[in-house]
């Protein structure tokens, strides 16, 4: 009679164990199972995504490590040439990554010439003082020039041969470079520039016969070659790593042509 009693007990107390872990294996292990199921499945997505949103970083910060010394440059600018800008002589603004400084053709040069103009010393070393602060240190630097053709003018030993408007804009803006650099601007940095007389309209209150000096960040040399990312591209050629290698066909002998012999009667 014990016996059965401690039967009865234990084949309970099994129904009861065999209950409970159905219960645990319906009601969380595996609803856990499947979440981890669908949480592995998304783990490829999830590194794609932080790896997206990493380089979105990197490059939102070397947009902002770029672009970060426009309003410094504006600034000094603006204040530099001031009175210039007070006068209609020159205006300062930005397009993109870029600083644009226009300054009319009359406020540096001589009419019909490269030669600098008597009132200029005062503008040109103020634009000496600009573009050698440290505002714009480590940037290109174009200068260049757009204007009319000069016609001929004199006679005799006295007369000037007439001269295109790109001639002339190049001269102007070979002229301001080699003053630059006599004073100490980055010869490196600067690079001299013509423009053709028409210029489109692209919103600038000074339009031509004008001087544009515009400031940029040097061009970035890709660090890798086009050789080396061709190679990186290329597929390698597979070696065979069982068995003998394959014979290698024999190639069909030609048939020889011989000329056609003329028949003896």
């Amino acid at each position: 009679m014990f016996m059965k009693i401690v039967t009865y007990v234990l084949i309970a107390l099994l129904v009861v164990t065999l209950g409970a872990g159905a219960f645990f294996y319906l009601t969380n292990y595996q609803p856990m199972a499947a979440d981890y199921a669908r949480m592995k499945a998304g783990i490829p997505e999830f590194d794609k995504a932080k790896a997206e949103l990493k380089k979105f970083k990197e490059k939102e910060s070397k947009e902002n490590k770029e672009t970060a010394w426009l309003t410094p440059a504006l600034d000094a600018l603006n204040s530099g040439l001031s009175n210039e800008i007070k006068n209609g002589k020159a205006e300062v603004l930005s397009a993109g990554n870029k600083v644009i400084v226009n300054i009319a053709e009359d406020a540096l040069y001589m009419p019909g010439s490269y030669t600098f103009s008597k009132n200029s010393p005062p503008l040109l070393r103020i634009l000496d003082s600009l573009l050698r602060d440290e505002k714009v240190k480590g940037k290109m630097i174009t200068i260049g020039n757009t204007t009319q053709s000069v016609p001929a003018h004199g006679k005799g030993r006295r007369k000037v041969p007439a001269k295109d408007a790109r001639t002339l804009a190049a001269d102007r803006s070979a002229a301001l470079v080699k003053y630059l650099e006599k004073n100490g601007v980055s010869q490196d940095a600067l690079v001299a520039a013509a423009y053709s007389s028409k210029q489109p309209e692209i919103g600038f209150k000074l339009k031509d016969h004008k001087t544009v000096i515009i400031i940029e960040n040097p061009l970035a040399t890709p660090s890798v070659s086009i050789k080396q990312e061709a190679a990186k591209e290329a597929p390698a050629p597979k070696a065979s790593t069982t068995g003998p290698a394959a014979p290698q066909q024999k190639q069909p002998k030609g048939i020889p042509i011989h000329p056609a012999q003329q028949k003896t009667n």
